[in-house]
C-alpha cells in the first residue's frame, strides 16, 4: 500500500462508510489504499459475508483514463491507472437501536447516502457517534445536515455524564467527480471523469459562542491527501461552492433524467447534417431557454436566502458553471437519471424540492424547479406501476 497521506499525526484512523455505492466505494478504496482501516456499514449480513469470502476487496475502474491517458490518478506512475484493487476492507451490518458499548464508538464516519435516506440511515450509527467523533458528509442536494440536527439533536443533554451520545463534528463536502456502479457488479466503482472535491468543518448552530475553536478534525487531512483534488476551504467558501453545485444538480439531473440523455444533451454539438442539424437547433433553443430561466430563477431565490453571495450567485455565474459542468460531464449518466432507469426513488425532493421551499420561506416563485420536481415525481410514479 502507498503510505505518504496520512494526516497532521502521521498515523492511520479508523474510518467507517456508511453508503457503499459509487461515492462511498470511490472514497473507501482511496482511502484503504493510504493504509486507513475501513468499514463499510452495509444493509445485510449476506454483503458482509460476501464481502469477507473476497478478501474484503474494493475495485475502482478509472473510466476517466481512457481519455485521459497521459494522466496519472495514483501517486505510482509505473501502475496501470486503468483498475485499482483494495483488499481488508471491513464491514458490519448498520443497525439501528444497538448498544455503543458493544457495537464500538465510530471515530470517524462518512456519509454516502442518497438524501432522501438519510435520516433513517443515520438512525443506525447515531448511537455509535459522541462529541469526539467526526461526520463528512458526501450527498447530492441541501438540507440533510438540517434534517439530522432536527432528529437526533433538538435537545443535547447538559449533564456531560449523561447516558447519551453527544453531537459530533460535522463535516460537509463537495464532491464534482463523476462516478457510477454497474448491475451485476458487487463492491465496484467506475470513475468516469476526473473533477475535484472540498471539505469544510460545518459551524455548530449550539453554544457556538460558547464553544472554544477545535482544530480540523484530522480524516480532513486524510481525505485532502487523496488523488482526488481535495482541498480544505472556510465555510463561507463551500457554501458558495454547494450552492453552485445545487444549481448545476438542479438543472442538469431532471433534463437528462426526464429526456433520458447522457449530460451531453444540455450541450449537444450540432450535427453535420442540414436537416439533423435544424432538428438540433430546436433542441438546443429549447434547452437554452430552459436554462436561463432556470438560473434566473435560481439566482432570485439565493439573493433572498443567502444576501452575502448574492454578488457571486448571478444568473450568469450561475449558467456558466452550469455550462462548464455539464461540458465537464458530457458522457456521464446524472445520478438521477440512473435511479429513474433503476426504479429507484430519486433525490428531486433534495434538490429541485429544497430550492422551491426556500424560495416559499422568502415568497419568490419558483414555477420552473416546481415543474422539474413535478415531471421527475410523475416519471418515478410511472416506473413503479409499470414495474
Amino acid at each position: 500500500m502507498v503510505n505518504d497521506g496520512h494526516n497532521k499525526s502521521g498515523h492511520p484512523l479508523s474510518i467507517h462508510v456508511l453508503g457503499a455505492g459509487a461515492v462511498g466505494l470511490l472514497f473507501a478504496a482511496h482511502l484503504r489504499r493510504l493504509g486507513h482501516p475501513i468499514t463499510l456499514l452495509l444493509r445485510s449480513e449476506h454483503l458482509v459475508d460476501r464481502l469477507a469470502r473476497n478478501d474484503g476487496k474494493v475495485t475502482i475502474v478509472n473510466d476517466w483514463a481512457r481519455s485521459h491517458s497521459t494522466q496519472r490518478l495514483l501517486p505510482n506512475s509505473s501502475e496501470n491507472t486503468n483498475v485499482h484493487v483494495v483488499s481488508g476492507v471491513k464491514a458490519e451490518v448498520a443497525k439501528p437501536l444497538g448498544d455503543h458499548h458493544k457495537d464500538g464508538i465510530i471515530s470517524n464516519l462518512i456519509l454516502a447516502i442518497k438524501a432522501q435516506d438519510t435520516v433513517r440511515a443515520y438512525s443506525t450509527v447515531h448511537h455509535r457517534l459522541n462529541s469526539q467523533s467526526t461526520v463528512v458528509m458526501l450527498q447530492n442536494g441541501m438540507g440533510t445536515y438540517e434534517a439530522i440536527l432536527r432528529e437526533f439533536y433538538q435537545k443535547l443533554p447538559q449533564d456531560p455524564q449523561a447516558h447519551v451520545p453527544g453531537m459530533p463534528t460535522f463535516v460537509i463536502g463537495t464532491n464534482s467527480h463523476g462516478c457510477l456502479r454497474k448491475d451485476g457488479e458487487e463492491f465496484v466503482t467506475h470513475h468516469t471523469a476526473m473533477a475535484a472535491c472540498k471539505f469544510a468543518v460545518r459551524p455548530s448552530p449550539y453554544n457556538s459562542t460558547c464553544i472554544p475553536h477545535k482544530p480540523a478534525p484530522e480524516i480532513i487531512d486524510s481525505l485532502c491527501a487523496l488523488p482526488l483534488s481535495g482541498t480544505e476551504v472556510s465555510w463561507s467558501d463551500l457554501q458558495l461552492q454547494l450552492l453552485l453545485k445545487l444549481a448545476a444538480n438542479a438543472i442538469i439531473n431532471p433534463v437528462t433524467a426526464l429526456v433520458n440523455s447522457q449530460n451531453k444533451c444540455l450541450v449537444r454539438p450540432l450535427s453535420d447534417t442540414s436537416e439533423q442539424r435544424d432538428m438540433d437547433m430546436d433542441i438546443k433553443d429549447y434547452v437554452e431557454q430552459l436554462m436561463s430561466l432556470a438560473c434566473v430563477e435560481i439566482s432570485a431565490v439565493y439573493a433572498c436566502g443567502y444576501p452575502h453571495l448574492r454578488d457571486k450567485l448571478t444568473a450568469d455565474d450561475i449558467k456558466e458553471y452550469v455550462t462548464e459542468v455539464a461540458h465537464a460531464t458530457s458522457q456521464n449518466r446524472s445520478s438521477m437519471l440512473q435511479d429513474v432507469c433503476a426504479g429507484r426513488q430519486t433525490e428531486v425532493d433534495w434538490i429541485n424540492g429544497h430550492l422551491v421551499q426556500l424560495g416559499q420561506q422568502h415568497s419568490v416563485p419558483t414555477p420552473v424547479n416546481t415543474l422539474l420536481q413535478s415531471l421527475v415525481r410523475l416519471k418515478e410514479r410511472a416506473g413503479d406501476l409499470q414495474a
